[in-house]
């Protein structure tokens, strides 16, 4: 069945290619892959992204997306090292090996409160960490920041408001961080890919999914779910846009200016799409019938005592999992950029123009555009 899937992924691939080499483009067309379908929120923020690349550029630089077309998500990585896309979403929990820098602050999930604090803390974290770079650059790519996902809650076929409720039953983890909640709260973690929760769901391979509100639209999951448990399950934080250094190489000074000036907006864009589907979602879950429901307190108890002691947990799994050197002089960093992007953007409103502006400022206006890759 895997040989099958991946022989199809790879003829869609030189189809999409083909195709895309066949359009008449004036000037640099950058190739642009998310793992995610058309309808996800943060694929039409890509697809400003490319209008934007010709807009600021006079058309002398383009873009075109291929949403699970031209390389599934767990291809992207390869699919960029060896220059078959330009840029793309990497989602670094499906490659720890290759990432252990990133995966260390992804790890940091459920620590996060808001996804554009999140997003602003994990980009300035990586782009200020030499062995984040250094890892970027050995599997031939060039970081432009992380995206994060709205906040996480539970969604699932039979209401979970208990401790009880969850014992046994099989949860999709995101990530490490996930799968060690699922597991300290008594239930059994299911590591797949987000776009294959829907059919696992349908087929009771899973009982319930940790996600954001607005997946029960843009991933279609309201049809297979019927319940959600409005409990904190932090943001997504292992996931970046990165451009394949190979073709970086291969950009004109110019059009590499109009990609790095436009990153912080990608990054504010995707985000706050996110943040509004999810709320926009949030506000019509009657007409979905999905029923939100409140955590027991007993529940959210058991939350709390999980997260203080998983700090301890990362740094230690990190530090013998990982090789990751100071991992406590990591974490307490991190922990105190997220603090600081929390405050930075208290009360904000979901406007991706103000949020790229911040992200510009804090982040990007401090970089050298002619030293990035190299």
């Amino acid at each position: 069945m895997e040989r099958t899937r991946m022989a199809g992924w790879r003829v869609a691939a030189v189809g999409a290619l083909l195709a895309a080499l066949a359009l008449p483009v004036s000037g640099q067309q950058i190739k642009i892959v998310s793992g995610d379908g058309p309808q996800h929120d943060g694929v039409k923020a890509m697809q400003e992204f490319a209008k934007w690349l010709g807009e600021k550029s006079g058309g002398k630089v383009t873009g075109r997306v291929f949403p699970q077309t031209l390389l599934s998500v767990k291809e992207i990585p390869a699919g960029l090292r060896d220059g078959v896309g330009d840029l793309g979403l990497v989602v670094h929990p499906y490659h720890r090996a290759e990432f252990p820098e990133a995966n260390f602050i992804a790890d940091f999930s459920l620590f996060a409160k808001s996804n554009p604090a999140a997003a602003g803390a994990a980009t300035e974290y990586i782009l200020t960490c030499d062995e984040c770079m250094l890892e970027m650059k050995k599997q031939g790519q060039v970081y432009l920041g992380n995206i994060a996902n709205a906040p996480y809650s539970l969604l699932s076929k039979k209401p979970l408001t208990t401790l009880a409720d969850l014992k046994g039953i099989k949860i999709r983890s995101g990530g490490d961080a996930w799968s060690r909640w699922i597991e300290a709260m008594g239930a059994v973690s299911v590591s797949i890919p987000a776009a294959e929760a829907y059919q696992a769901l349908s087929q009771g391979v899973l009982d319930a999914h940790t996600h954001s509100i607005g997946s029960l639209v843009d991933q279609s999951l309201a049809d297979v779910v019927k319940n959600a448990t409005d409990m904190p399950l932090g943001v997504y934080l292992g996931a970046s846009m990165n451009y394949s250094a190979k073709n970086w190489a291969t950009l004109s000074p110019e059009a590499r200016k109009v990609v790095f000036d436009l990153a912080p907006y990608l990054l504010a864009k995707y985000v706050t799409n996110l943040r509004v589907a999810a709320d926009v979602v949030r506000g019509k879950l009657p007409q979905l019938k999905v029923t939100l429901h409140q955590p027991s307190r007993e529940l959210v108890s058991a939350n709390e005592a999980f997260l203080r002691k998983d700090e301890k947990t990362i740094v230690e799994l990190a530090a013998k999992n990982s090789g990751i050197q100071n991992a406590s002089q990591k974490a307490a960093r991190f922990v105190a950029l997220l603090a600081k992007w929390e405050k930075l953007t208290a009360g904000m409103p979901p406007d991706h123009q103000k949020l790229g502006d911040l992200y510009q400022k804090e982040i990007f206006s401090k970089l050298d555009v002619s030293k990035i890759g190299r």
